[in-house]
């Protein structure tokens, strides 16, 4: 009995603005950009004293209906510094009492975050302290 199952390859393609690891030097205070156009995957914190950056709360929905629902970014520390990362709304929904993230001082140091409902969840985090 032979084997007879056919496989099917297709090629790749896509525009620049779908290609993953869009990054974000974040080399001085900021707020993050989160419009669909200029929303970033990565946010590489360079910084060499504590930056404070800001992330607005995203938009409940699906990103085809101009929500933010199911998109991640990731903050990760390349300088080696106490920077801050305060979060409209705070990390899970949790209001004022925790919207502040602050890193270790240690290079690698991230946090990665993930939108659903208007609010920005903890979906990794690695020596940043939530308050």
């Amino acid at each position: 009995m032979s084997d007879s199952r056919t496989y099917i390859l297709r090629t790749l393609s896509s525009r620049r603005a779908e290609l993953p690891n869009r990054q974000y030097i974040a080399s001085a205070d900021a707020a993050i950009d989160i419009t669909k156009k200029n929303f970033p995957d990565t946010v590489l914190i360079t910084k060499g004293t504590a930056a404070a950056l800001t992330l607005a709360a995203p938009t409940d929905g699906n990103p085809e209906k101009g929500g933010h629902d199911g998109m991640r970014i990731t903050f990760v520390d390349i300088a080696g510094a106490a920077h801050t990362l305060t979060v409209t709304g705070g990390f899970n929904g949790g209001g004022t009492t925790a919207d502040v993230g602050t890193f270790g001082g240690a290079i690698g140091d991230h946090v990665t975050l993930e939108a659903y409902n208007a609010a920005w969840y903890v979906i990794d985090n690695l020596n940043v302290t939530l308050a």
